[in-house]
């Protein structure tokens, strides 16, 4: 079984040899340099399914600053034949290119309110402009979708990715009191996930917790998912094993490693790393289950830790628990 089947089967629900592997990190902002990246880290670590962001191409393009309401209000969509559109098309064309005959490739897709936040490359920034404006950010945002809906378009019938890695974010407890989030955002994560699940038969969702603050993930339970990556160690009375009964029934489960600077993938030895794979397995069912991070792992993450991950898992498979 080859790797972009052994993973689509896993997020089908069907049968397989062993359970699949995938992490994700970031690279280069530079296009080459960045599909260099992705592809000999993918190859070297021999993972199944590279999940691939978007460094440099997160936020909204402009020729213009962006930092006002005011701002905002005279965005307009990309076209498809833009210097945006192109680079991602580049990018994930290259990189799926690479990755024929090796690792299923999914490519990271944000949603409209994310990308105007990643726009400015922080948190709080947002907030100010949705405070101010909500009607003028919901403009920004409708144009973004629109972005979003004719890059996923063009990455179906252009590129040879797999599927698209949606973030979901903007839930967590200190941002938005539920009934906002439900009212101010939810439609829109919806309308992207029914969208890219038009395109691709199978697509990835990502419960972002990044910066650490635990969501109110129970808002994204009953979206439209079948593989979903979240933060297990971030999210309360959620780890890996969990996360079978708080999901929907057949949903396929994506994760059970901190991805933190100084937990077990980053600083343990192989062998440890190799150890604690088995016991996710054995704990979480190895059934509907991909292994990965709660989010993007540290840069100077071993090559050997993580090839030690594919190895647990193929020691489990052949019976050595």
């Amino acid at each position: 079984m080859n790797k972009k089947e052994r993973t689509l089967r896993a997020m089908a629900g069907s049968p397989v040899d062993r359970v699949p592997v995938g992490f994700y990190t970031h690279f280069s902002a530079e296009d080459d340099a960045a599909v260099a990246g992705q592809v000999d880290w993918c190859k070297r670590t021999d993972m199944d399914v590279l999940c691939v962001e978007t460094d440099g191409l997160m936020g909204f393009f402009s020729d213009t600053a962006l930092h006002t309401v005011q701002d905002w209000k005279g965005i307009r969509p990309h076209g498809p034949e833009s210097a945006y559109m192109q680079r991602h098309l580049y990018r994930a064309g290259k990189i799926a290119e690479a990755m024929q005959d090796g690792a299923a490739v999914y490519y990271m897709l944000f949603t409209p309110f994310s990308t105007i936040k990643h726009t400015f490359g922080g948190e709080t920034h947002v907030m100010d402009l949705w405070r101010e404006d909500k009607g003028a950010v919901q403009t920004a945002m409708q144009v973004i979708q629109e972005d979003n809906f004719t890059l996923s378009r063009l990455l179906k019938e252009k590129t040879g990715i797999d599927g698209l890695f949606v973030s979901l974010q903007n839930c967590e407890v200190d941002r938005f009191t539920p009934q906002e989030y439900v009212e101010a955002l939810k439609p829109w994560d919806i309308r992207l996930l029914d969208y890219v699940n038009s395109l691709y038969e199978h697509n990835i969702v990502h419960m972002c917790s990044w910066v650490g603050t635990p969501n109110f993930i129970d808002l994204w339970q009953d979206y439209p998912y079948e593989t979903v990556n979240w933060g297990t160690f971030i999210e309360k009375d959620l780890q890996l094993a969990q996360g079978r009964a708080f999901f929907k029934p057949g949903t396929t489960l994506m994760g059970g490693f901190d991805n933190r600077p100084g937990k077990i993938l980053q600083c343990a030895t192989p062998e440890q790393v190799k150890t604690y794979t088995k016991e996710l397995i054995a704990s979480a069912g190895a059934e509907r289950l991909i292994l990965c991070a709660d989010c993007s792992v540290q840069q100077d993450t071993p090559d050997a830790n993580i090839r030690a991950v594919v190895e647990g898992a193929q020691e489990y498979a052949q019976g050595d628990r």
